[in-house]
């Protein structure tokens, strides 16, 4: 049995229906809402009234998660950044370990293999350490006719190392790209961020003595 009282004309009785929700006024006809049973609040124990330790996000943070953490926060943990996150990381620390990239999960909420799919996709990203300068050679066609493999073959040579390996001294990393877009001065390479075209093998050893 429940107490109702009609907001319509202010008639008040006992409602001994089944309806869960609304229940008709006996004297208007209006449908007055049926205010569920408040469950008792249950009694407080000790336990409860003892302080809690709670984790806040000043925990100090040390390593690589130190670095991760800034450079999310600098992009206000925004996950639809994780590309520009990435080549931050990427530019600061200079390649992207796997335990920066398992931080970037877990600091963002993201799924690890998502981290790799997009750290694996873009040729921008390494997940080997890289030497100080980044050399990458075109492979495209236009600068594959124009002589393109001849400078592969020789700056292979000149530095001792295959695509995709460092220098022994880490001055040096070499990569091949599909293609650089400025397919008019084939054949062409950069190193860093500097474009060198209508090379030849003889030029070379001067372009390379401009690094250390």
């Amino acid at each position: 049995m429940v107490k109702l009282s009609c907001h319509h004309c202010g008639h008040s009785w006992d409602y001994q229906g089944k309806t869960k929700y609304y229940a008709t006024c006996p004297n208007c006809r209006y449908k007055v809402r049926i205010q569920p049973e408040k469950p008792p609040k249950p009694e407080l124990t000790k336990r409860d009234l003892e302080p809690r330790k709670t984790l806040t996000k000043d925990k100090k943070l040390i390593g690589i998660a130190a670095i991760v953490n800034r450079v999310i926060e600098r992009y206000q943990h925004d996950k639809s950044m994780l590309i520009q996150i990435l080549l931050q990381l990427q530019n600061d620390f200079g390649w992207l370990p796997r335990e920066m990239l398992t931080e970037v999960s877990k600091q963002l909420e993201i799924p690890l293999n998502r981290v790799y799919q997009i750290a694996t996709f873009y040729k921008a990203f390494s997940l080997a350490p890289r030497g100080r300068h980044l050399i990458r050679v075109c492979m495209g066609t236009s600068c594959k006719v124009r002589g393109g493999d001849r400078i592969l073959d020789q700056m292979r040579k000149k530095l001792g190392i295959e695509k995709g390996e460092n220098t022994p001294d880490s001055r040096f990393t070499l990569e091949t790209v599909n293609c650089l877009g400025c397919c008019a001065l084939g054949p062409v390479i950069t190193i860093d961020d500097e474009y060198y075209g209508n090379l030849k093998t003889a030029d070379l050893e001067k372009i390379l003595s401009k690094y250390s």
